[in-house]
């Protein structure tokens, strides 16, 4: 009983410091710091004055148009290089090669299965380059 006791007086007296820490009565018994004049009287922002500042930059940033995508060129548009059909293959083409349990595709295996998902025009569907004529 007389352990329960002496270990009980510790713990009272780190509660009773923390909260005479709290309630700021040390204050009392520390030694002052000394008080220097500041040299930039105008550094110091009232209130309206920081809410000025701040409200006209966050307008700022609030009211500028958004920025849009670039049109995607006509001449690339239905070819190979047209980003939408890239994008999709791309996409399809990383669902497809996902092992799925104990099977998994190859990448050869899907390409074809992916270029008719997603191919708008038959350039899109070809092997390679068709041969230009002079």
């Amino acid at each position: 009983m007389t352990m329960a006791r002496l270990s009980a007086r510790p713990i009272a007296a780190i509660i009773t410091l923390l909260v005479i820490a709290l309630a700021g009565v040390t204050k009392a018994y520390s030694t002052p710091k000394p008080i220097q004049k500041s040299t930039r009287s105008t550094s110091t922002m009232n209130r309206g004055a920081f809410l000025a500042t701040t409200s006209s930059a966050c307008l700022t940033f609030l009211t500028q148009q958004p920025a849009f995508a670039k049109e995607v060129d006509p001449a690339v548009k239905g070819t190979k290089a047209d980003p939408a059909f890239q994008t999709c293959l791309s996409q399809c083409v990383y669902d497809c090669t996902k092992p799925k349990g104990s099977e998994q595709k190859s990448r050869a295996e899907c390409l074809p299965e992916c270029k008719t998902k997603c191919a708008t025009t038959k350039q899109q569907l070809m092997k390679g380059e068709p041969i230009k004529k002079e």
